[in-house]
């Protein structure tokens, strides 16, 4: 028995001219009325300057009587991230690989392709940062490379929709809560 293909090649071209058709279409209709005005923001973020962290090594003893190093770890002193924030804030941390003129932010934690890694989790009045490499902040010709800044977002009403932004892009993040540079 003969297998037939259920889409013609018509059904596929008309379906695709329906939605190149949709796509073109522009919003050139009168706008409606507004809409309720939206709950303010809390305006309570905390968030830190661009810090100079100092990694310490992660060292084992070894049979031998040597001291190996298997990790870099770095401490974060952050006085306002209180055990009730932890309870129901988002705590981020972010890193400036380059210097503050030429900023390349990334998100931790941070994976690499090559292995490197960092991590970070939050306590009670810290943040430790742990990686396989020292990254600590750098100076070199007067600039700073390696930086890092926290960010504690409370909670501040439970299941709300979700917030038109992605917390792991710092620039949106900036952007989003109106913070300053």
């Amino acid at each position: 028995m003969k297998r037939r293909n259920l889409i013609s090649p018509l059904v596929l071209l008309s379906g695709l001219l329906l939605v190149m058709f949709i796509i073109s279409c522009g919003k050139d209709g009168a706008a409606g009325p507004a809409g309720p005005k939206g709950d303010t923001g809390s305006g309570t973020v905390i968030y830190s300057e661009w810090l100079d962290v100092p990694y310490k090594p992660d060292t084992i003893h070894t049979a031998g009587g040597g001291i190996d190093t298997v990790g870099f770890y770095a401490i974060i002193d952050v006085p306002k991230l209180t055990q009730a924030l932890l309870s129901t804030a988002d705590v981020k941390v972010y890193i400036n690989t380059n210097d503050a003129s030429d900023a390349v932010i990334y998100p931790l934690p941070y994976s690499a392709a090559s292995g490197l890694y960092i991590d970070m989790r939050a306590y009670a009045q810290k943040i430790e940062l742990y990686s396989n490499a020292d990254l600590s902040t750098a100076s070199a010709n007067g600039k700073k490379y390696q930086q890092y800044r926290y960010m504690i977002v409370p909670g501040n009403t439970q299941a709300r929709a979700a917030a038109p932004v992605n917390w792991s892009d710092y620039a949106e993040v900036k952007a989003y809560l109106g913070l300053k540079d």
